[in-house]
């Protein structure tokens, strides 16, 4: 099984991703900012992804601040974002998908770490 580590910067939260334009949902500002920050990081680092089979996925959440938040509001901005990226193919091949808060750091970040699982 082969693992990847690959650190982000603190995402923006679900009710900063996606704003209305003329009746539709579109990316928000921030949301497009985000995810142009993850593939301009995961273009150079000069690593080859394109995961294809079967994933677990383990985020490690370093807040900026002490404010309270709900970790779950955490997930969508880096998977899809990494998704856009071609790091993963689909992220409906994330079979396994775990998120734990850790210690407070400036700026905030997130440590992704993705597993091939066995038979993928």
């Amino acid at each position: 099984m082969n693992e990847y580590r690959i650190e982000l910067p603190w995402p923006p939260g679900n009710n900063h991703l996606f704003s209305v334009f003329r009746g539709r949902k579109i990316k928000s500002k921030k949301g497009r900012e985000y995810t142009s920050a993850v593939a301009r990081q995961i273009a150079e680092s000069n690593q080859q992804y394109n995961l294809t089979g079967k994933l677990k996925v383990k985020i490690n959440a370093y807040p900026p601040t002490r404010a309270r938040r709900d970790l779950d509001n955490l997930f969508k901005a880096p998977l899809d974002s990494l998704t856009q990226a071609g790091v993963i193919a689909d992220d409906s091949l994330i079979d396994d998908v775990r998120m734990v808060r850790c210690e407070v750091v400036k700026g905030g970040r997130l440590e992704v770490i993705i597993t091939e699982m066995e038979g993928a």
